[in-house]
C-alpha cells in the first residue's frame, strides 16, 4: 500500500511539476508530450470515468477460468479532457476498477482520440493511452508503464471506450481482455 500511495503521490505531482519545467528539458520528443499532459491537466473541463465490464475472449480463455474471472469491473474515477482545434481529444485521467482477480486496479495516464463523422452526431473514434498501472498480480505490485488501444463511440456529452488487454506470458488464461467503460463530460 505504502508502494502505491508513493507512485499515486509522484505521479499526482508531475503535471505541476513539468509546468515548473516547462517541459524545455527533456529534449524535444519528451516535450511535445510533456506539454501535451501539461495542457490537457491546466486547461482541460472534468469528466467523470465510469467502469463496468471486461470480457475475457473465448479463444484465449478456457470455459472454467472465464467462468472464475471478475466480469464485472467496477469502479470509476476523474478525467481532465479537451478537444484540441483539429477535433481530438486528450485526457489526463486516474481511474480505480475491480480487476479480473477481484482486486483494486490503479491507472493513471494519458489517452488521445481521434473521430469520424460529425460532432453533433454519434462519432467513432481511435486513439491510444499511455498510462501507470498497479495491481497486485503484475512485477510484484509495483506501478509499470502501460501502452494501450482505444476504440471509443461518442455522443454529446457521453463516451464509451474500449482498450485491448493483450495476451501476457504466453499460454491460455493471460491476457487477452476487452476492457469498456464510459466517460461523461461535466462540462
Amino acid at each position: 500500500m505504502k508502494r502505491l500511495v508513493l507512485a499515486a503521490a509522484a505521479a499526482l505531482a508531475l503535471p505541476t511539476a513539468a509546468q515548473a519545467l516547462e517541459c524545455a528539458d527533456w529534449g524535444s520528443w519528451l516535450e511535445s508530450g510533456c506539454r501535451h499532459v501539461v495542457d490537457t491537466y491546466k486547461d482541460g473541463s472534468n469528466a467523470l470515468l465510469v467502469s463496468g465490464y471486461q470480457w475475457h475472449l473465448p479463444y484465449d480463455w478456457t470455459p472454467e477460468r472465464r467462468h472464475a474471472e471478475n466480469e464485472y469491473a467496477w469502479g470509476g474515477g476523474w478525467s481532465r479532457t479537451r478537444e484540441t482545434p483539429s477535433g481530438n481529444t486528450e485526457d489526463v485521467f486516474f481511474l480505480v476498477f475491480e480487476d479480473s482477480h477481484r482486486q483494486a486496479q490503479f491507472n493513471l495516464g494519458y489517452a488521445w482520440r481521434t473521430y469520424w463523422g460529425d460532432r453533433s452526431m454519434l462519432q467513432a473514434g481511435l486513439g491510444f493511452s499511455a498510462l501507470i498501472v498497479q495491481r497486485p498480480d503484475i512485477a510484484s505490485g509495483w506501478p509499470v508503464p502501460v501502452a494501450l488501444p482505444l476504440a471509443s463511440l461518442r455522443s454529446g456529452q457521453v463516451e464509451l471506450l474500449t482498450s485491448y488487454i493483450p495476451k501476457l506470458n504466453g499460454g491460455v488464461n493471460h491476457g487477452s481482455v476487452l476492457y469498456f467503460f464510459g466517460k461523461i463530460d461535466l462540462k
